[in-house]
């Protein structure tokens, strides 16, 4: 089967560590299809420095790297055209050339609205991943709502990554039949237990001090205030956790100052981007993970945390709760540094027992990769013969399509 992949949720030059969930699950349908992926940058990003010649995400997997035109904070339920003005060119090439049987996307609007579309001009069936927020946060209001639901409803197929979510669009007035709960699956080979000690030691951090480790973006999504917040209570409390965040973002410099202006620099570092096998090591040598995020499905960095034989705290929003096992790990309210502290000093002193095994584990990546490879598979099957020959493609995906100038776009309020 060949599989489109067109979402902006996938490393790139610019930001290396970008959806990397996405490249995982990608680098596992590889193994058994061919798949292409059509990743737009910002042009905010794109401006800051050129590409770099030798970037590649993945050896096996072709990518594109369209560049993508918005007005930044304004016509937000609009993005999708804008969206789909700005790499209009590269699906249709890649279409005509690629000739897929399936398009799958990440993040319902603008992606999933702009690969629905591309999808049904060109007869193909169209799949659309949601993340969390998506749902969770976007769609809760306003025009951007209607979009993202209409989106979902014409897609062949929703993939949700917690119960929560699949809940949440049942709400919304989805068909269960078109929502299929499939958990992001785990690389094993990288993700797995071992010895903390060894870890502390490559990783040059104390051994004598409760290590406590921060994953992911540095984006207001993820709170890192509050973060900072609960580390600054475990300091008045005694606690003297040796503290590290593994991440990149817009939120760095404003961290970084934080971190000063509260007197954490002994306490809190910002290691940076981190590969995925320097996270392993940060997972294996920490005695928790710690989220504070406002919004998640189910975080990847939780996941990975429990692949290396991990624990965590985290706040108890969307599908974290699934996940989080009451001898293992510790759940507190969103923005609640207070309780988030307690959380961990209460994590701190009672470990899980001896030989304790967990009610929850993530899927590894073969099974996630199974799961979707039937989920695409009949949904394909279900189309019959989908693929047109030769440039019908093409044309069909130009028919009938007219993309007004960004003058002729009406703003809307957001």
């Amino acid at each position: 089967m060949r599989i489109l992949f067109s979402s902006y949720a996938y490393p790139n030059s610019w930001q290396p560590g970008l959806g990397t969930f996405n490249r995982t699950m990608l680098a596992g349908l590889a193994q058994q299809h061919d798949v292409r992926v059509i990743a737009p940058v910002a042009f905010t990003e794109c401006w800051r420095k050129p590409a770099s010649p030798e970037f590649q995400a993945h050896p096996q997997i072709r990518a594109e790297y369209p560049t993508f035109y918005y007005p930044p904070k304004l016509a937000r339920s609009r993005y999708d055209q804008f969206l789909w003005w700005s790499i209009r060119r590269t699906l249709r090439a890649t279409l005509r050339e690629f000739q897929p049987d399936i398009v799958l996307s990440y993040w319902a609007h603008p992606d999933g609205a702009v690969a629905v579309r591309a999808a049904h001009q060109a007869g193909l069936p169209a799949v659309v991943i949601v993340g969390g927020s998506d749902v969770l946060l976007l769609a809760r209001s306003g025009a951007r709502r209607r979009v993202i639901l209409q989106t979902l409803a014409e897609a062949e197929a929703v993939i949700t990554v917690s119960e929560d979510l699949r809940n949440t669009l049942l709400d919304d007035g989805l068909p269960g039949e078109k929502l299929h709960v499939i958990g992001r699956g785990v690389d094993t080979t990288l993700f797995h237990p071992g010895d903390r000690r060894t870890a502390r030691q490559k990783l040059d951090v104390p051994h004598d001090r409760p290590v406590i480790v921060g994953v992911g973006r540095l984006v207001p999504v993820k709170d890192w205030h509050t973060w900072l917040d609960t580390i600054e209570q475990l300091v008045a409390r005694g606690v003297k956790p040796a503290s590290y965040v593994c991440g990149a973002g817009p939120l760095e410099a404003e961290l970084r100052a934080a971190i000063t202006q509260r007197g954490l620099n002994d306490f809190v570092e910002l290691r940076g981007a981190q590969t995925p096998a320097q996270l392993a090591d940060w997972y294996r040598a920490a005695d928790l993970t710690l989220l504070t995020s406002t919004s998640e499905g189910i975080a990847n960095v939780l996941l990975e945390t429990l692949a290396c034989g991990g624990s965590f705290v985290a706040t108890a929003v969307g599908g974290i709760p699934e996940i989080a096992d009451p001898v293992c790990d510790r759940l507190a309210p969103a923005k609640n540094a207070a309780a988030l502290a307690e959380a961990v000093v209460d994590r701190l002193r009672h470990l899980p027992p001896e030989g304790y095994s967990r009610r929850f584990e993530p899927n590894s990546q073969a099974m996630t990769t199974r799961k979707l490879s039937e989920l695409f598979t009949r949904i394909a099957g279900e189309r019959g013969e989908v693929t047109p020959p030769g440039d019908s493609i093409t044309e069909s995906i130009t028919e009938g399509t007219h993309v007004p100038p960004l003058a002729e776009i009406e703003p809307l309020s957001v």
